[in-house]
């Protein structure tokens, strides 16, 4: 099993053991936000909120990409504010991206107001789906997209996470709960792990 103190600082790293598990979050993501970001059909003057950002490095990605989009982002970590912020710096003096330190879920909603909305490897510290997920929703403009990626119970359990740090989500799951907040249309295909896009 992995041991539940390093399993927490994949959920909100802190200290020495939060430093290096960023440094590993950047080594296995990029390719993961390389597809999600692919997923996200990037136009111009979007408007994009990343839930659970880690070190910054998707922020800075899609910063690269898209000259004209905005980007808000939200972690409830303050190690990952300052590494995320250290590695945006550039783009949040140009005013294009704008970091936070909190909880999604006690965040104030503002309807209309995202384009997009992306999460990776975040679900699993939700303890249920429904109150994150309709947030998601009431966040996004008319005809918004959700895109997330994660892995599902069955990896989850063969890694031996323990359960008082993942909530274990099979895909099956998560689809029904978009469906339930209110999301239209619900996509999935797999590619080293699950990608979902919501279309609301």
């Amino acid at each position: 099993m992995i041991p539940e103190f390093i399993a927490s600082q994949f959920k909100r790293p802190a200290g020495l053991l939060g430093i290096w598990s960023s440094n590993k979050m950047i080594k296995n993501n990029q390719k993961n936000y390389d597809r999600l970001i692919m997923d996200l059909d990037l136009q111009p003057q979007n408007k994009l909120l990343e839930i659970g950002y880690g070190p910054g490095i998707g922020i800075r990605m899609i910063a690269e990409r898209c000259s004209t989009c905005t980007i808000h982002g939200i972690d409830f970590s303050q190690l990952m504010y300052k590494r995320a912020s250290k590695h945006n710096k550039q783009f949040i003096d140009a005013g294009r991206v704008s970091l936070q330190c909190g909880d999604f879920l006690n965040i104030p909603v503002t309807h209309d107001e995202y384009n997009k909305i992306f999460c990776l490897n975040v679900v699993y510290f939700w303890n249920e789906l429904k109150t994150p997920f309709t947030k998601v929703f009431s966040l996004l403009s008319k005809n918004g997209a959700f895109n997330m990626y994660m892995t599902d119970e069955t990896t989850l359990v063969k890694m031996k996470a323990p359960d008082s740090v993942f909530s274990k989500y099979s895909i099956e799951q998560v689809v029904e709960a978009l469906k339930v907040a209110g999301f239209e249309s619900v996509e999935h295909y797999v590619e080293r792990g699950h990608y979902i896009k919501a279309k609301k």
